[in-house]
């Protein structure tokens, strides 16, 4: 039955524009003659773009029957006269032409029609089309499977009031403002589905022009719920290595600091046994008592301040930025690793210019790049007979910045994996797990500055980093 429907609309709908040719051609045919040429061929162009093909043909033949029946001698019989074929002939040609281009020309805009109508629909981006006072047109199947909303939920009404939170509207606002002013607008935002959870998303929206006039706009979305929580895992795994680069980082200096806290908790001993002589005596020595005191409470706050350093090296939570001296800094790492240092018999020359401006940073994660950088140049000389174990760390002003460099004089780099000392995972130790620079790297990044290594040392390896200063 649709097929008969179809076919009896396409053929008449083609007699009915030949009739209406034949109508208006008999009215002026006495003010204007030749009209009947303009309004068949009319026929024929209908026809052929409303019926295709077949209909515009069927149309050629009803026009050409009634022309030759009223407007072409003799009149008003089914004959021609032969001077008149060339103009009878001349008339089919051009309805044949004019119904086959009319026929073509609105099949290939239907295929491409088709065409869009399919990337529309099976995009794998949702698409939502608004007209320029933000009602919904129209939306595509991925628009529908991830927010839930059909066509018949979104119709006519505006797109702000169905997918922005509440808090999000001004923000929505001023997009439509951009879109309105003719710009593309992009950004990642939060949008809300038909059962009122939110996801994220990414939106793209743009303008349509149709002769010069922007008529709608197309937004596009994408979710990005899970990329997002990707990047936040990343994130966190990020930190957690960072944290655990510390941690391995103190682990190595387990002996320094056991070290350093032995020599005051030591002291701290032996005066305490003193002053219970002092005052065990007859007389009590009292002044040898408090001289005894007096050094255990120096002792107490030395054993102090070194517990709080390595609590600050393992502490996890983010510190604040501060004004900081960058030789204080290093003079307080050297502390730290300055039994490490002496037990591999390694010579520490601190060359730290004067006056040097502050540097704007986090205490805890400047001193582990410093620590990281010390460490790794130590365990670089262990190996080193025939020269010198030397550690160098100078620090300098470099135009609007703080330079600070570390060289030794250990093994060096091997140039086949210079460019590589910086991946993560690479590492030349046989039990290291190759975070030690990447990390450090990011860290100086993060405050503004630049971590590199020099090549074709003589001796040794070079690496220096800056810091801007504050």
């Amino acid at each position: 039955m649709r097929i008969l429907r179809h076919f009896y609309f396409r053929y008449g709908i083609a007699l009915v524009f030949a009739g209406v040719a034949l109508v208006l051609s008999l009215l002026l045919n006495r003010v204007l003659p030749e009209s009947f040429l303009f309004f068949f061929l009319a026929a024929v162009m209908l026809a052929g773009w409303f019926g295709r093909t077949g209909a515009g043909l069927f149309a050629v033949m009803i026009s050409m029957i009634v022309v030759g029946y009223y407007f072409i001698p003799p009149h008003r019989a089914f004959a021609v006269e032969l001077d008149e074929l060339p103009y009878f002939f001349s008339f089919l040609s051009s309805a044949l032409v004019t119904s086959w281009l009319s026929s073509a020309r609105r099949t290939a805009e239907e295929k491409q029609r088709a065409h869009l109508d399919e990337l529309f629909e099976q995009s794998p981006e949702a698409i939502m089309l608004i007209d320029r006072q933000d009602r919904v047109l129209r939306i595509n199947k991925e628009f529908t499977r991830i927010f839930g909303f059909t066509l018949t939920d979104t119709v006519q009404f505006r797109s702000v009031d169905l997918l922005t939170p509440a808090i999000l509207k001004p923000q929505a606002a001023e997009s439509r403002k951009q879109l309105a002013d003719g710009k593309i607008v992009s950004l990642e935002t939060t949008r809300m589905r038909k059962d009122g959870s939110h996801m994220a998303v990414s939106e793209v929206s743009f303008p349509v022009i149709a002769d010069g006039t922007c008529i709608a706009y197309y937004v596009i979305f994408r979710d990005i719920t899970e990329s997002r929580r990707a990047r936040e895992g990343l994130h966190n795994a990020q930190a957690e290595l960072a944290h655990l680069s510390r941690i391995t980082t103190m682990g190595e200096l387990a002996s320094s600091i056991a070290h350093e806290i032995n020599q005051p908790i030591g002291a701290i001993a032996t005066n305490g046994a003193a002053a219970v002589r002092w005052l065990g005596r007859t007389p009590p020595n009292v002044q040898g008592a408090e001289e005894a005191l007096g050094c255990i409470v120096r002792d107490a706050n030395r054993a102090a301040d070194v517990i709080g350093r390595i609590r600050s090296l393992l502490k996890k939570n983010t510190t604040a930025m501060l004004n900081l001296d960058v030789n204080e800094l290093i003079h307080e790492v050297l502390v730290l690793t300055g039994y490490e240092a002496s037990r591999r018999e390694t010579t520490v020359i601190a060359e730290l210019a004067d006056s040097l401006p502050r540097v704007l940073g986090d205490r805890v994660q400047l001193q582990q790049v410093m620590l990281n950088l010390i460490m790794n140049a130590l365990e670089s000389m262990s190996a080193i007979m025939d020269r010198p174990r030397e550690l160098r760390i100078q620090s300098s002003r470099d135009a609007d910045c703080i330079r600070i460099r570390v060289q030794d004089s250990g093994q060096g780099w091997d140039n086949r994996n210079f460019t590589s000392l910086f991946d993560p995972f690479f590492t030349t130790k046989k039990e290291g797990i190759g975070m030690g620079l990447t990390i450090s790297r990011s860290i100086i990044e993060a405050h503004g500055g630049r971590l590199w290594a020099e090549q074709d040392t003589p001796h040794g390896a070079i690496l220096n980093f800056t810091l801007p200063t504050a």
